[in-house]
């Protein structure tokens, strides 16, 4: 009997265990589902906001927005994404340095490393800060995530072009510009060159009215990076082809041609950064005009060359030199150059000092160079032609 009852009290304690027990052991899980859906809603409705307020330009809000939404569910891909493309573009905001964009993209790129914003963002940050061997990584990485991108191709082939050119180089950072020459020459070039650009910078900035956004690199060509300085025409001391090359050979003998050559590829830049694509004439006129700043002398001289060149039946016509002057023959290369710069002066002398910076500011807005002197000039072009051409001859 004692047994019995022993057995009965036994299985009477088994059933209150259970029943005192059984809900904490069964609800805990269901409370902790119920956590992960909730937190889950919150993340999308975060996620939502977020995608709002980038889609609003609101790049800065939207990071933060995305931040709280990935901090809640981290492996959430979709809100990764997000989070990565607001990165990259709050990345690439004015507000940002250059090495404070490079944190914020290699953040969005560790969130999602195929990222095209990002690997864009990357290497024009790079581009932008002469680290072409960088760019060139990112652009290539860009390739792979985007193969059927034409433009993007010609973009790698000149960022190896570039990567070549400055390999060995070093450089000094100025206002609007940045100077490279070889890691050899360190002690010889830094410090005063710098400062004889950043005065020649200086001045035709405000002489144009063109403040670049993006540095001019410059590049000081010596003997000693090999077929890297050798010009594609022996005469020719300087070239701008997206940067200034100035080649040296050796060493800077000529003080004063150099800042000539300076300020004459300078203007090039210039005006590439503000107009793009130019007419030959627009170029070397502005170039030789503003750049060299040429006396009296000179113009005179060329003006009996252009003389003599018409009497042998050289037709002048601006229309005729929108190309290049590097292709031509050199015979035309100088009556091309003589003309464009005497047509230049010539409308100074017309219309005042501030003929440049209001054609400048004409072609600046995208309006053809020829439209551009006929509004300045309040003369249909075709009659500017004709009376330019009686000035050359003398008959005006």
């Amino acid at each position: 009997m004692r047994n019995l009852w022993a057995l009965l009290i036994l299985i009477l304690f088994g059933v209150l265990a259970l029943y005192f027990l059984a809900p904490d052991f069964v609800e805990v899980p269901l409370q902790k589902l119920s956590g992960l859906e909730t937190d889950k809603g919150a993340a999308l409705e975060l996620n939502a906001k977020g995608v709002q307020e980038l889609a609003g330009g609101k790049e800065g809000e939207a990071v933060a927005t995305l931040r709280e939404a990935h901090r809640v569910t981290p492996a959430d891909p979709v809100i990764r994404r997000n989070l990565s493309v607001a990165l990259a573009r709050f990345a690439m905001s004015p507000e940002h340095s250059g090495e404070q964009s490079l944190e914020i993209l290699q953040e969005s790129l560790d969130l999602w490393p195929s990222n095209p914003e990002g690997l864009d963002g990357m290497s024009t940050v790079h581009f932008r800060n002469a680290r072409y061997g960088e760019a060139l990584d990112y652009a290539s990485r860009l390739q792979l995530v985007l193969p059927d991108r034409p433009d993007l191709d010609a973009y790698v082939k000149h960022l190896k072009e570039r990567a070549s050119r400055v390999e060995g180089m070093v450089s000094e950072e100025g206002d609007r510009f940045r100077l490279l020459y070889s890691g050899k020459r360190k002690l010889e070039y830094e410090g005063e060159i710098l400062g004889v650009l950043q005065t020649e910078m200086d001045a035709l900035t405000v002489a144009l009215g063109i403040f670049p956004e993006d540095p001019v690199d410059v590049l000081i060509m010596t003997g000693d990076l090999g077929e890297r300085s050798d010009p594609l025409d022996p005469l020719v001391d300087g070239l701008y082809d997206g940067q200034i090359r100035l080649y040296v050979e050796d060493g800077i003998d000529d003080r004063e041609q150099l800042i000539s050559t300076v300020r004459h590829e300078m203007v090039h830049a210039l005006l590439h950064e503000a107009a793009g694509r130019l007419p030959g004439w627009v170029h070397e006129g502005l170039a030789q005009k503003v750049g060299e700043d040429p006396s009296e002398e000179v113009i005179d001289s060329a003006r009996r060359y252009v003389a003599r060149a018409l009497k042998k039946g050289y037709n002048v016509n601006l229309d005729s030199l929108d190309a290049s002057f590097i292709t031509m023959e050199r015979e035309e290369r100088a009556r091309a150059y003589a003309t464009s710069l005497l047509f230049m002066d010539w409308m100074v002398n017309r219309f005042g000092e501030s003929f440049i910076p209001r054609f400048v500011s004409e072609i600046s807005t995208g309006r053809e160079s020829s439209l551009a002197v006929q509004n300045v000039a309040g003369t249909p072009f075709e009659q500017i032609q004709v009376s330019f051409k009686q000035y050359l001859t003398g008959e005006s």
